[in-house]
């Protein structure tokens, strides 16, 4: 990216923050995704006009064609971390040279196979290094990338409960040959 690429994310994040201070319904926000099973473990899920892939490792009976749904929402996680930083660092004027994210989670899988009810099938802890390049005060750096994970959206919907609900729809599929 170039200076005036940057230019642009801090004024699309001046111009949203102006707007959803005015018009607080403006900032309601309702992404949606489709998933659908190809074979195996592979699955494909539309993202507006992209395509996500997920699979598991062979050991885990996948093709290893793509992560894994959990490794996904690492990624996640990483991405909204690193990307929400950037925004607001151009927001502040703070020069970035470079961004990492990296994260680490930790599972029992005792839970995700059910083998003991007491055991939650999801992460026990996740864990994040952002390591950014700056030639900015290293202070201010900090305080803004400790800003923007508290307020990341996947960082809040992680740590909040948040309801999860829907419907389960089964078609029987008559099948002659049975």
């Amino acid at each position: 990216m170039d200076r005036a690429d940057d230019k642009r994310i801090g004024e699309i994040v001046s111009r949203r923050i102006k707007l959803f201070k005015r018009k607080p319904e403006a900032a309601i926000y309702k992404p949606k995704v489709s998933s659908r099973h190809i074979y195996g473990l592979y699955t494909e899920t539309a993202v507006r006009e992209h395509v996500v892939k997920a699979d598991y490792a062979e050991a885990a009976g996948g093709t290893n064609k793509a992560p894994n749904p959990i490794e996904l929402l690492l990624a996640a996680l990483a991405a909204c971390i690193e990307s929400a930083f950037y925004e607001f660092a151009m927001h502040e004027g703070i020069k970035i040279d470079s961004i990492i994210a990296e994260v680490e989670g930790e599972l029992d899988l005792r839970g995700l196979f059910m083998v003991d009810d007491n055991v939650p099938a999801g992460f026990r802890q996740i864990r994040y290094i952002l390591r950014i390049e700056s030639p900015d005060d290293p202070e201010r750096v900090k305080e803004l990338a400790s800003r923007v994970i508290s307020h990341c959206p996947v960082v809040d919907s992680l740590q909040r409960p948040v309801q999860i609900g829907g419907d389960i729809i089964v078609t029987e599929v008559k099948n002659e040959n049975r």
